[in-house]
């Protein structure tokens, strides 16, 4: 991993880093079609209402994009992802 990459980990899946440098890091639970049912079940349990109801309107977008291409955390963070055409349902 080169400094400025974002590390996408599934939901569910354990891991650990080890950084050989002193670094700032930042991370960030992200909700997407692989981990949803997974949050969405963790929000029930957890009574957390307001998140639950968030994420199963239907104006929320759902979905991948097939064409998606790599970017750095810069540009991941400020795309508007709610106006984009996800094919991948």
């Amino acid at each position: 991993q080169e400094a400025g990459k974002l590390v996408f980990i599934p939901g569910g899946n354990p891991h650990g880093v080890r950084n050989l440098e002193h670094i700032h890091g930042v991370s960030m639970n992200y909700v997407d079609l692989s981990n949803l049912w997974i949050y969405l079940w963790h929000a029930l349990a957890d009574e957390r209402w307001d998140s639950f109801e968030k994420f199963t309107d239907s104006k929320f977008p759902h979905g991948l994009q097939s064409a998606q291409e790599p970017m750095r955390f810069g540009e991941w963070k400020s795309r508007n992802w709610a106006n984009l055409t996800y094919d991948l349902l």
